[in-house]
């Protein structure tokens, strides 16, 4: 709807240029100024009617015709040139060739160009021939004013028009790329988010199940892990909620979502020993802090079961650090999976740091989170 407004507009404008040129003409006619260079006059009345008619007619069709339209204007020039030269004639080739430039293509653009150029140079030449250097360089200016400022005032337009679709261009570019880059990062929380709220809880089902497959009383392992099905059901439906808002504000995480975990690892015979707590801990630190820690429980009761497991928190004026500790017996945890990058991703999102590694018969994960 916008282009079509934007043509209609441009084709309003070129009827209101032919329809002043037409104009201009009349008045030329009755003021006795229809030709210039000459004291003779040969056009009848009928024949400065039908040249005023012809060049009204091609200028209108310059819009949707420009090449046409510029060859039309070649035989009427080519008729007036015998009766003329008539001053109204020129002033629609003015507009026509403007037009030709905006409107044309590149081909038709440089055709016009050359014309012009040649027009004006061989008039001059001739006036200097003619009439000696003051006609010549009269006949060059009245060339400049008539065929090279047109062209130039087009090429302008063309030159204008062309850095603004050059403008959107790039700006569509960038929201483009901005786009895909949002739903990249989108994509990388989410696959963040699906591991550490269900991988710990199901790989803890998944280690109870065979805990409770050998376990002589196995209703605590049992238990555990309905216990675990049930925080991942939990977990989901939080993702799901925060998922269905606007934003991702919402942080649905707390502390206490450790208890499944913990439950899991005690079944398995890993005693998890908490030193330190979350109060006063801001909302996301928290958040931060509660991931970093089940990840690390979840590896450690995959990797290491039945093993001892500590968790300290030490809380400073500007800053928490995180340490979990438990023995590995020689196996390090996979690299294949994503538990150790989100556990980085997620301590560098806040401005902290991460790390993770064996130290003698320890695994050690150690964060710097700043408050």
């Amino acid at each position: 709807m916008t282009i079509r407004f934007h043509r209609d507009s441009m084709l309003t404008g070129a009827n209101v240029m032919a329809a002043g040129t037409l104009a201009v003409g009349l008045l030329m006619w009755a003021s006795g100024s229809f030709v210039f260079f000459t004291d003779v006059d040969r056009y009848p009345w009928y024949g400065k009617l039908g040249i005023l008619s012809a060049a009204f007619l091609v200028q209108l069709s310059a819009q949707r015709r420009p090449a046409l339209a510029l060859g039309a204007m070649g035989l009427l020039l080519a008729f007036d040139a015998y009766a003329g030269p008539s001053l109204p004639l020129w002033i629609a080739l003015s507009d026509v060739m403007y037009i030709g430039v905006v409107r044309g293509s590149d081909r038709l653009r440089r055709v016009v160009i050359v014309l012009g150029v040649v027009a004006t140079v061989a008039g001059a030449v001739a006036g200097a021939i003619a009439g000696g250097a003051r006609a010549g360089v009269l006949t060059g200016l009245i060339g400049v004013a008539l065929l090279l400022s047109p062209i130039g005032y087009g090429l302008s337009v063309v030159a204008t028009r062309r850095a603004a679709d050059a403008e959107k261009s790039a700006a569509v570019a960038q929201a483009q790329a901005e786009r895909a880059a949002a739903l990249a990062d989108e994509r990388r929380r989410l696959s963040r988010e699906l591991h550490d709220t269900v991988a710990g809880h199901v790989s803890a089902i998944a280690i109870l199940s065979e805990a409770a497959r050998d376990a002589a009383e196995p209703g605590p392992v049992v238990e555990s892990i309905r216990g675990n099905s049930l925080a991942a059901l939990g977990e989901l439906r939080a993702m799901i909620d925060l998922l269905a808002t606007d934003g991702d504000e919402i942080t649905t995480v707390r502390w206490s979502s450790l208890d499944p975990l913990i439950d899991a690892a005690d079944a398995v015979g890993s005693t998890v020993s908490v030193n330190g707590d979350v109060t006063g801990m801001p909302r996301r630190l928290e958040a931060v802090v509660t991931r970093i820690v089940g990840e690390a429980l979840a590896n450690a009761t995959k990797h290491a079961p039945g093993r001892p497991v500590t968790v300290e928190l030490s809380s400073g004026a500007r800053a928490v650090r995180v340490i979990v500790r438990n023995d590995w017996a020689a196996e390090a945890p996979s690299t294949r999976g994503r538990g150790l990058a989100n556990m980085q991703i997620r301590a560098e999102s806040i401005g902290g740091h991460l790390d993770a590694g064996p130290v003698g018969q320890e695994w050690i994960v150690t964060a710097e989170l700043p408050r």
